[in-house]
């Protein structure tokens, strides 16, 4: 038997122990976004249930990461009445800086006035004024922006995980879109810059995905249990039912044409007399799986994805609100809604 007499290896070997006995359990209980789930947790389900996305046969308009998008846009601040102001000039946008700018507003006459807004700030900038990211007009490239990532090699799903009103976990994935091509309503165009989609998965009380939601233009969304859907396993084109043990957790998306509304079937998508129909088929595929991006919460971004404390639009201020870009993720109503 090794017998240790001296006092301070004891004391050592004792310190050493709790010390990695209380690391290991602060390991398994990380939570950097404070919203109550361990963010180990949060990252194994995020990817087990990352969706795959199917754009249509037809689509120009491809999804691209965040980052790709804001170095190629500038910033400038709206006015409702005035010409904008020019905030920073293209190559200067980024993570670090998009919600940390400030700037005067301006009174009827055009005149500076003492009241700073922030872009961090939450705001009707199509209304009241305030910042916006814009492609330049005269950028050669523009186009190319809007095209996005026609390969599927850069594009990241954005995701964020919450607690529901039935205390069961939902996950929120969200794809940004540098461009949206919409039809014209009433002869209003309705196309615009930067666009936002997302689906809900809801999980039961055993982490099992429940039902799923499709989100389709402003109102036009539905649930579908998960009966309804077809999934993969994330890797292939393969569709199967929902099964866990065969891997099969990925829920198939079709995105509209142009428009990038989420439905859970390919082929024409009725909207009802009075609005053109969407139009989703089997085109290119772009997997969610290992593409994800746990974004955390407004008030602690994970993963470095500062931009959801970023208040103000994502593309130019159009003729309609509904032409205009929209707003970050994390500030829109379905953010914390299931």
């Amino acid at each position: 038997m090794i017998k240790i007499r001296h006092i301070g290896v004891i004391f050592t070997l004792f310190v050493a122990t709790i010390f990695l006995n209380t690391s290991f359990v602060y390991a398994d209980e990380v939570d950097l976004d404070m919203d109550g789930v361990e963010d180990s947790l949060e990252e194994l389900l995020i990817d087990k249930y990352a969706p795959s996305y199917y754009f249509h046969t037809d689509e120009k308009y491809y999804s691209d990461n965040v980052d790709e998008y804001l170095s190629k846009a500038h910033m400038r601040f709206h006015y409702r009445a005035l010409p904008d102001d020019q905030i920073l000039e293209q190559g200067n946008v980024n993570q670090e800086n998009l919600a940390y700018m400030k700037h005067n507003n301006k009174d009827f006459l055009g005149n500076y006035t003492e009241e700073i807004i922030y872009s961090k700030d939450a705001r009707d900038v199509y209304g009241a004024g305030g910042f916006f990211l814009e492609i330049p007009d005269n950028y050669d490239n523009k186009d190319d922006v809007y095209k996005g990532d026609i390969d599927g090699h850069r594009s990241k799903i954005y995701a964020h995980l919450f607690r529901n009103e039935s205390g069961n976990i939902s996950i929120q994935y969200w794809v940004f879109l540098p461009y949206n091509e919409a039809p014209s309503v009433g002869g209003v165009k309705l196309n615009h810059e930067g666009d936002w989609e997302h689906i809900t998965v809801r999980l039961d009380e055993s982490y099992g995905i429940e039902k799923v939601y499709f989100a389709s233009h402003n109102n036009e969304g539905k649930y579908y249990n998960k009966e309804e859907l077809l999934f993969g396993n994330g890797d292939d084109l393969i569709k199967k039912n929902y099964n866990e043990d065969e891997g099969n957790t990925h829920v198939i998306v079709y995105l509209a044409l142009g428009t990038h509304a989420s439905f859970p079937t390919s082929g024409t998508q009725y909207r009802g007399w009075y609005l053109p129909n969407d139009y989703t088929s089997e085109g290119k595929c772009l997997h969610g799986k290992g593409s994800t991006l746990n974004i955390g919460e407004k008030e602690a971004p994970l993963n470095n994805q500062k931009f959801i404390q970023y208040g103000g639009l994502w593309g130019e201020i159009g003729n309609t609100i509904i032409s205009t870009g929209p707003k970050s993720p994390s500030f829109q109503e379905s953010w914390m809604k299931d």
